[in-house]
């Protein structure tokens, strides 16, 4: 995709361009260095939006709000415009975050402990209260998690608002235009062009409806409907019924939480919060007993999201999709750490790591019994940070030429190297690096040589190894040395939390009735994870022959006549490697 700033291009003789970080509702976003302030934000007004918005009154609220400096809004620093090939384009710049946003956060997470949602919805409504007291208010108007960065640069995380330098302020007597905020997160009045500070409460109370339960208050059917006036009509038709409350999945949910996002959340203004430092008022006695439990070190990872086109290797990372990734990995929180303090974090601060003289681990191995999802991992790995993923299975370097697989085996390489930061995915490599001992033909035994040579500290080429195999006994024992593939973790059977999330990711979607998942976890001790897969494909098959939802009788047929693919010596046999890292 083409963007309108590429790489080392120089704004107005003050901003360097770094590179593209995305796409927002009002313009293309950049990561820049001032030429004295260091890393900011740079937005770009698309020209429909600059054409239609009143500049004079943004350059003049700019300036206010690069004076509200305030440790949970995003500053805004400069309004101003530039000049390329006779077109003039406006930009706003901001302070730089390190870190991500609420909705990538979301994404990964579903739901967020209490005393983390607490944190950050108190950070939400302290810098809302600054802009809310300012004579006129300043409306934020598109709250929403997009518009929530999260800093982990202290001990806790930080919630900060960013995108006030588009916000309007709110006046009485006439309505703002344009609305650009998003509809779901939108106040009622805010459909029909009207924003007060009520409206970014109510705003603020579906972000904290959601950080708790995983969903909105209400349920959309947005299917085959494009038209803005037809998408307000289903949010209307949809608001109309009674919020479910969160206390239904949370064990002493404080009742004076419920009572207060229960009032954030009211349709009519008369019956909501006037504005954030009412709202915060009332969670106040939460704050300061709950949020105390708070980690230190927070347990989530940030993601950046940047375009790899105009990037250097500092920040080469494509555009992270919701939904993907480790989303679709259900448990496996230890190696979904490793993967990202061992070979995320050292490509993201690549300076910082430097000063240690550290890089990228050479690779890992992933070894267990088949069914566990080792290909399946390989590949949402890259899908999370979106690195160049190369697959190579034996088929794939198979020659008939002399030497011919030594050659495909280099071109592989080469071509990660160039395209890094890159993972080699390599699938069977037992049958691929066979054990030197014994007697192995030449030829294999010059293949393995020759990945050998490749594999050998390729991480200081930020290139990322993962290989996967179902026979660990069989490898070359030099490939396990440190310098070519220096972690190895072993995938076993699900445990039994691992179980009950690969039932709700593979159930969810489906016409399901009265399903007890955690009964279903219970059942299936030693079932792997294509296992589940099976079972729950089996109940469907049984449930759709009936015409009829997928029901917990189904799921426990399926579970009665299918026993799990491992019996209990072969998972010894892994157990034991794991231990020793050999074969007894």
């Amino acid at each position: 995709m083409k963007y309108l700033l590429k790489k080392n291009d120089l704004i107005n003789d003050t901003y360097e361009v770094q590179c593209h970080v995305g796409q927002g509702a009002f313009g293309e976003v950049y990561r820049v260095k001032h030429k004295y302030l260091g890393l900011q934000v740079l937005k770009v007004l698309k020209e429909d939006y600059a054409a239609q918005a009143d500049i004079e009154t943004i350059t003049r609220e700019a300036k206010i709000l690069s004076k509200l400096t305030h440790p949970n809004i995003v500053r805004v620093f400069e309004t101003n415009s530039f000049q390329i090939n006779g077109c003039e384009h406006y930009f706003i710049t901001m302070g730089f975050v390190s870190g991500e946003t609420l909705a990538q956060l979301l994404a990964r997470k579903i739901t967020l402990p209490l005393p983390i949602v607490l944190s950050v919805i108190q950070d939400i409504l302290t810098g809302l209260s600054l802009v809310h007291s300012n004579n006129p208010p300043i409306v934020h108007r598109d709250i929403s998690p997009d518009n929530i960065l999260l800093s982990y640069e202290g001990d806790k995380p930080k919630a900060m608002l960013s995108d006030f330098g588009l916000a309007q302020f709110s006046d009485y007597t006439q309505r703002l235009a344009g609305g650009a905020g998003k509809y779901i997160y939108m106040a009622p009045e805010c459909l029909w062009d009207v924003y007060l500070p009520a409206s970014d409460v109510f705003s603020a109370g579906i972000v904290f409806y959601r950080m708790l339960t995983g969903v909105h208050p209400w349920d959309y059917d947005f299917e085959d409907i494009e038209d803005p006036e037809d998408i307000v009509s289903v949010i209307n038709v949809a608001r109309r019924k009674q919020v479910r409350s969160p206390a239904t999945d949370h064990e002493r949910f404080p009742e004076v939480l419920e009572s207060a996002l229960s009032k954030a959340l009211a349709m009519n203004i008369e019956d909501r919060y006037l504005n954030a430092g009412e709202f915060l008022n009332d969670l106040d006695s939460l704050f300061s007993s709950v949020t105390a439990s708070i980690p230190l070190t927070p347990k989530f990872t940030p993601i950046i999201e940047t375009d790899s086109e105009i990037c250097d290797d500092s920040c080469k990372f494509r555009v992270r999709v919701a939904g993907k990734g480790f989303d679709q990995i259900a448990g496996m929180d230890g190696l979904k750490e490793l993967l990202y303090h061992d070979v995320i974090l050292p490509l993201q601060e690549k300076e910082l790591y430097a000063q240690y003289k550290l890089t990228i681990p050479n690779g890992m191995l992933l070894y267990g019994p088949p069914g566990c999802g080792k290909t399946f991992i390989a590949q949402k790995f890259a899908e999370e940070v979106g690195f160049t993923f190369l697959s190579i299975k034996p088929s794939d370097v198979a020659s008939i030429y002399v030497h011919g697989t030594q050659e495909k085996i280099k071109e592989i390489f080469d071509k990660a190297r160039d395209n890094a930061p890159s993972i080699i995915f390599i699938d069977e490599v037992d049958a691929l690096m066979p054990s030197r001992e014994g007697n192995l033909q030449h030829s294999y035994s010059s293949e393995v040589n020759e990945f050998l040579a490749q594999m050998t500290e390729c991480g200081k080429s930020n290139v990322f190894l993962i290989a996967a195999t179902n026979r660990p006994d069989k490898i070359d024992p030099a490939i396990l040395r440190t310098g070519r593939l220096d972690k190895l973790f072993y995938l076993a059977p699900p445990d039994i939390t691992a179980r009950k999330k690969m039932f709700q990711l593979h159930l969810s979607g489906r016409p399901t009735e009265d399903v007890n998942v955690d009964l279903l976890s219970e059942m299936t001790d030693k079932y792997v994870a294509s296992d589940i897969t099976f079972l729950v494909d089996e109940a469907a098959r049984q449930a759709i022959k009936e015409r009829g939802p997928v029901k917990q009788g189904h799921i426990e047929g399926a579970i009665k006549s299918h026993r799990p693919s491992l019996s209990s010596r072969q998972l010894k046999i892994y157990e034991n490697f794991k231990d020793s890292r050999s074969f007894d």
